[in-house]
């Protein structure tokens, strides 16, 4: 066949063979030095903890396949912990399920026009910064692949491809990617590429290539959307592909299924599309083909079109799956019912990750905090000068915060709040800077008898927002509507509505309170306020009202640090805080000396500067008497992964994990020190 005849999918095949030469040159422009890797028959579970630190959802997919093995994964609720027993104990890879505020550039060079390289024409293009984003090569041992994670705003939804950059996809909500360590179905090892910065140094789509790429806004025509993409799937299993090689049969087919789905099963066509041998590697054509549908089209072809192709096969639409209508549950064999609790040894509770900071000094991951002080005091600065700290990813008055989304609920004061982020930009000098902040202005009461609205509440806000890192709930009175806040009952449960938005998002959750007539006592209302907080922070305002002092009055997993001092100056229309005392940040949970740490020191320093970690873990087993997988554990936890990210311990010496060879991780880990 001619290169340039036009295929039956209505697509200009430009001859996309990739030669090994092209394969070489694409490693030499991205800095890749082996691409290909060598075959491996197993998985690797040692990525897994990469993901979780991140809160990356990983979940399970068929054994040396891309497919998940689970219906409804987009939907099911997964532990890290049992997804990773059940791929170790099944051989199974694991996917990525990416959340609304992460796009993975997914690179297929197969594709990519004869002679050009469409990723380096993008990054070229929009200034993508390729360099400072987590890599992982794909493994596929023929036609090698990439894998780049960057962050986009959590309500923008993007097209899933760009015309003009053939060969590279976006994926973010609602799709998955296969995760490092997984096999490729050619038996190469998905891996992270040997100069990846780590998941914690996610950057930020350039905002032009968001602009480029974001999906228009449609009218929803009447009866889009009828259908699940599951349903489709099924429906679709009844038509031959290989009879839908005329182009314009499979056109309006492909419209037809595109308009009962309202645009969702974008993969699920490709993938029946693909099923035709002839078609096997058009996957990034179909996909661009179905991308050029989400713009308004006059007339457009329905789902009775659909049900037509399907009443022709002597068939029609797949029903809804009942399973649908019920909680989502395993498809496993029956076995006895597990047990409602989670009993963990002493060797697991050891192995679990410390505590990290958001706010060093102040405010812990996933946590329940409340900042208190009288009316007028500060509290509210505070709060906003925090949010819009971790929001924009600027440090904190000298510390390093962790930079994520933010959702403000602004029950109390709202009005205000815009002159005091514009004075904040103005004092950072941040006013072009993209800061993933929301601010909730309506009514909420989180005190309800029943906890459907704050359920409700919650999902809503994991489903619109994606992942958070702070919520802000300024200020309890105004969320707790006809609540006493002396009673317990009561104030337990707002309690569980703030555990409800903590677990939904994985955010720290604040609230902003009052203090009682005598400050020393702290907040106002029940004791169990304070004895379910993590965190609480109380706020007193000078007399002269040019400054706050504040002080952390409970910490539950570290040292309280001495008292803050902010004068709050003015700054265009509003007030910002600048501090006149305050500490050094503190360091990372655990203080004092790790003995792990410790031990992998003096052990690698007798050997010459390193040691495998495979012996380390054998010489923990031997002093603890534990298991092998637990003593990796331990080692994991305390030791960092790559020079970079290298720990000191308390001699002074850097200590950090390395492959002994990056082009072949079969031949383990080493544990490298460095004085």
């Amino acid at each position: 066949m001619d290169a340039t005849k036009e295929n039956a999918h209505g697509v200009r095949d430009r001859g996309r063979k990739v030669t090994t030469d092209r394969e070489s040159e694409l490693s030499r422009t991205h800095g890749v030095n082996d691409v290909a890797g060598s075959a491996v028959a197993t998985p690797s579970f040692e990525a897994a903890a990469d993901y979780r630190d991140v809160r990356l959802d990983l979940i399970p997919l068929r054994r040396r396949d891309k497919v998940p093995a689970d219906r409804r994964w987009q939907e099911r609720g997964y532990d890290h912990a049992e997804v990773l027993e059940r791929a170790r104990r099944d051989g199974l890879n694991l996917g990525v399920r990416l959340p609304a505020d992460v796009v993975v550039v997914d690179v297929d060079p197969r594709n990519f026009p004869a002679g050009r390289d469409s990723l380096a024409e993008l990054a070229a293009a929009f200034g993508l910064p390729l360099e400072s984003a987590p890599h992982v090569l794909t493994g596929n041992l023929n036609h090698p692949g990439h894998h780049f994670y960057f962050r986009k705003p959590a309500g923008v939804v993007l097209l899933d491809s760009v015309d003009g950059f053939e060969g590279v996809e976006f994926k973010s909500l609602g799709r998955q990617v296969v995760a490092a360590g997984s096999v490729h179905p050619t038996g190469g090892l998905y891996r992270w590429a040997p100069d990846s910065p780590t998941l914690h140094k996610i950057p930020d789509l350039p905002a032009l290539l968001v602009e480029a790429a974001h999906r228009p806004e449609r009218s929803h025509a009447s009866g889009a959307g009828e259908i699940t993409a599951e349903q489709l799937a099924a429906s679709l299993e009844h038509l031959e592909p290989t009879d839908y090689g005329d182009h314009r049969r499979w056109l309006e087919l492909m419209m037809a299924c595109h308009h009962a789905t309202d645009g969702e099963a974008r993969q699920e066509f490709i993938d029946w599309s693909t099923s035709d041998p002839s078609y096997a590697d058009h996957e990034w054509i179909v996909g661009r083909r179905w991308d050029s549908l989400h713009a308004d089209r006059d007339g457009a072809v329905t789902i009775a079109t659909l049900r037509r192709h399907l009443n022709e096969a002597g068939t029609d639409i797949a029903p809804p799956d009942a399973a649908g209508d019920f909680d989502v549950w395993d498809e496993v064999e029956p076995t006895e019912e597990r047990s409602r609790w989670n009993f963990l040894s002493l060797d697991d509770v050891e192995a679990l990750p410390p505590p990290r900071w958001l706010v060093p000094g102040v405010l812990t991951e996933g946590s329940l905090a409340a900042i208190y002080g009288a009316p007028e005091s500060g509290k509210s600065f505070l709060a906003v000068d925090m949010s819009m700290a971790i929001a924009g990813g600027i440090d904190w008055h000298g510390r390093q915060v962790e930079r994520g989304g933010v959702l403000y609920i602004a029950a109390e004061g709202a009005p205000g709040l815009g002159k005091r982020f514009r004075a904040w930009k103005m004092d950072r000098c941040a006013q072009g800077r993209r800061f993933d902040l929301h601010l909730m202005r309506d009514d909420l009461n989180l005190a309800a008898e029943k906890d459907g609205g704050a359920r409700a509440f919650a999902q809503a806000v994991a489903d619109e927002l994606g992942p958070l890192r702070l919520v802000v709930i300024d200020t309890l009175n105004q969320t707790a509507a006809g609540a006493d806040e002396n009673s317990a009952k009561d104030m337990g449960r707002y309690i569980a509505s703030m555990k409800l938005l903590r677990n939904a998002t994985g955010a720290a959750v604040v609230v902003v309170h009052h203090s009682g007539k005598d400050l020393g006592k702290g907040m106002r209302g029940s004791s169990a306020l304070l004895g379910a907080m993590d965190t609480t922070v109380e706020v007193e305002r000078a007399s002269d009202g040019r400054s706050i002092k504040v002080a952390v009055k409970k910490q539950k997993d570290a040292e309280r640090e001495s008292p803050m001092r902010f004068n709050m100056e003015k700054v265009g229309d509003s007030l910002v805080l600048r501090p006149t005392v305050m500490d050094a940040a503190p360091g990372d949970f655990g203080g004092g000396m790790d003995p792990i740490l410790e031990l992998a020191r003096q052990e690698a320093n007798e050997r010459g500067g390193s040691i495998a970690l495979k012996e380390l873990a054998e010489i923990i087993c031997a002093r603890d008497g534990g298991a092998d997988a637990t003593a990796r554990r331990k080692i994991r936890g305390a030791i960092p992964d790559g020079r970079s990210n290298a720990k000191a311990s308390i001699d002074g010496h850097m200590v950090w994990l390395e492959p002994i060879d990056p082009r072949n991780p079969k031949l383990g880990i080493l544990v490298r020190t460095e004085g």
